[in-house]
């Protein structure tokens, strides 16, 4: 979803700032960007046909009981005394004004920072929101991961062994033991891209894909993401191994559940998977250069290749 330039058009009259002062900075969709005004702001742009009002309204209450209970988050403003948080635009667009919330992004080459120490606050920081997912009572419904897009899509013009695990997950997944010990609102996505960090604080940014899933799969879904960061299979086992121990000695400081830990292993090969498929029904092949495609395809084999992403088992 690429944001039409009459619709950055009107969020700038909305925001009453220059053109030059706005600069595309990401999504997946390429839909967020920011604002370098006196007081600095992110903007993220919806369009109905893939987001309900009620969904990024879910989003911002749980963001707001984060940050009400001591998480540090981003903070969504309202603009021009509207009552909501969602800004109409043209057609089926709206819009999210957030304050740009303080830090750099993590440099993963830069061992001051990217480092055990690391590793065990932004542990800490997600147990954190796992507990408080307990007491969170917002008024509007928030997702189960059963009610994701993806699981309604046809994935028969995938490699049948692929599609046979595919299968084999969702439906282990249906049948497995939920409690609010070990199931309740997950960020979704909190890779090392997904906060910012000043003074050795970490702020979490981008919950557009929190949902009611495991706590063990957001854990792996950032052990995952930090274990690509390393090339070499062998040293990112070392690294996964490390990493693991670091971010859970953080986590289990504020959210002590052995059985999240357990399924750890179980969710990052899960997540492996359910990365390709996201990829291959979501993804505009037409516009993805060489590189992109062949990782895709090499993707797709170590999956049809091998049971475990990392090759070792972490718990």
């Amino acid at each position: 979803m690429m944001v039409e330039k009459s619709v950055i058009l009107q969020m700038i009259e909305l925001l009453g700032c220059r053109e030059p002062q706005v600069h595309l900075i990401g999504g997946y969709y390429q839909n967020v960007y920011e604002i370098a005004a006196e007081e600095p702001m992110v903007v993220k742009f919806f369009n109905r046909t893939f987001n309900e009002d009620q969904q990024v309204l879910s989003e911002i209450e749980w963001i707001e009981h984060l940050h009400n209970n001591n998480v540090n988050t981003v903070v969504p403003i309202k603009i021009n005394n509207n009552d909501s948080y969602i800004n109409r635009l043209a057609g089926e667009h709206f819009c999210v004004v957030y304050r740009k919330a303080q830090g750099e992004h993590v440099d993963i080459n830069d061992e001051q920072v990217w480092n055990s120490k690391l590793f065990a606050r932004w542990g800490r920081g997600m147990a954190s929101m796992h507990a408080l997912s307990q007491s969170f009572t917002g008024s509007s419904v928030f997702p189960d991961w059963t009610e994701q897009k993806l699981f309604t899509l046809n994935t028969d013009h995938l490699d049948s062994r692929i599609n046979e695990k595919w299968t084999l997950y969702n439906t282990e997944l249906r049948d497995m033991h939920t409690s609010p010990a070990n199931y309740g609102i997950i960020h979704g996505d909190l890779h090392h891209h997904n906060f910012l960090v000043q003074n050795g604080e970490l702020t979490f940014i981008d919950f557009g894909d929190s949902e009611y899933h495991w706590f063990a799969y957001d854990i792996a879904i950032a052990i995952y993401h930090a274990a690509q960061t390393v090339k070499d299979a062998v040293k990112r086992k070392e690294f996964a191994k490390r990493f693991f121990n670091a971010f859970m000695e953080g986590y289990e400081v504020n959210h002590p559940v052995k059985e999240v830990r357990t399924q750890v292993d179980y969710f990052i090969n899960y997540r492996h998977l359910y990365s390709y498929v996201y990829h291959m029904q979501f993804s505009d092949k037409d516009n993805l250069d060489e590189k992109q495609l062949n990782y895709l395809q090499d993707m797709g084999q170590s999956i049809i290749n091998q049971d475990s992403y990392l090759g070792i088992a972490l718990v």
